[in-house]
């Protein structure tokens, strides 16, 4: 499955594209796609890229039917992605071509010269390379323009995703919280829950325009224990107060305010005072981090979901 990866990691391996009906070598048939024919001797060639890649890495060669089956796969896709940025009029120019090259080689601390020589010793000259950089290329701009508008990963998601990462090991750390209780009635009607969660949006409001959490406690909790101390709860540990707040303190990063949160007793507004260091860096110095992995994981996604749909679309006979 192809990647949408920076041009300084394209592989230097490829093998050729699928050829059109008009040029058969005779070499067989490995699958028809449209109009389009793949050879066996380009499945052969993807299986040796493929082997080379398992051992490079140290693993086993793949089994032959294994190798065969993704090399298959891989040029079927390649073939219709083709077909797909003909239909949307992408092109690659020789300028693009000619910076890819120049980045590849400058990544490999080599000039052009000594890069042509080392695509000569694996056996592809500087001519067929250019071929497949800018097959490469036209996949990368179709799979962007398909594909990129289908991926949103926003702040929320990355923050839900450090929170589950995060949670289990911060069990076992004493943290200082604070709240303010809005107190609801256990015989409250509904219009009155209405008011009070009003009354605590209210406050909440006042701490975000300014106000310091712990004036709002001391004048507005319904904790009657916690309010005169600003609404501190002192020092804790996770389990130590009711789970609808015990899991939204986990969550918090020291000096976080939320709510307002329901539980049986109201509504409440919390506030993570300090933890103890468990060795987890806070989320904003890892949130870029998340969002490129997570952006990168659902592209991978969607592409998998493309692919399916234009191979739904397409004409597709595999004769192996």
């Amino acid at each position: 499955m192809h990647r949408l990866l920076p041009i300084a990691l394209l592989s230097i391996f490829l093998a050729p594209h699928a050829t059109t009906a008009r040029s058969v070598p005779a070499d067989g048939i490995a699958a028809v796609v449209g109009e389009q024919i793949i050879l066996l001797s380009e499945v052969h060639a993807r299986m040796s890229i493929l082997t080379q890649q398992a051992t490079g890495m140290g693993a086993a060669a793949p089994p032959f039917h294994t190798a065969q089956k993704q090399a298959l796969e891989e040029l079927i896709d390649e073939t219709l992605i083709a077909r797909e940025a003909v239909s949307m009029q992408i092109e690659v120019t020789t300028g693009e071509v000619e910076s890819a090259i120049e980045n590849m080689a400058e990544q490999n601390s080599m000039d052009l010269e000594s890069f042509k020589a080392a695509l000569e010793s694996q056996g592809m000259t500087l001519s067929l390379y250019r071929q497949n950089i800018r097959r490469e290329l036209l996949t990368y701009k179709t799979m962007n323009l398909r594909v990129r508008s289908r991926v949103n990963i926003n702040e929320e998601r990355a923050r839900e995703f450090y929170n589950n990462q995060v949670r289990d090991v911060r069990r076992g750390a004493w943290f200082y919280g604070a709240h303010i209780l809005v107190r609801v009635p256990s015989d409250a009607r509904a219009i009155d829950v209405a008011k009070l969660r009003e009354r605590a949006t209210a406050l909440k409001t006042a701490i975000d325009g300014g106000k310091k959490f712990e004036d709002v406690a001391k004048e507005s909790s319904d904790d009657a224990v916690t309010a005169p101390f600003g609404g501190h709860l002192g020092k804790r540990m996770p389990g130590d107060i009711p789970a609808i707040l015990d899991r939204v303190f986990l969550d918090l990063e020291p000096g976080e305010i939320t709510g307002p949160i329901k539980t049986p007793s109201g509504f409440h507004i919390v506030k993570l005072a300090s933890r103890e260091d468990v060795g987890v860096k806070p989320f904003d110095q890892v949130k870029d981090v998340i969002i490129g992995q997570l952006t990168q994981k659902e592209m991978d996604r969607q592409q998998k979901i493309w692919l399916k749909e234009l191979r739904r679309r397409a004409f597709i006979n595999i004769r192996i």
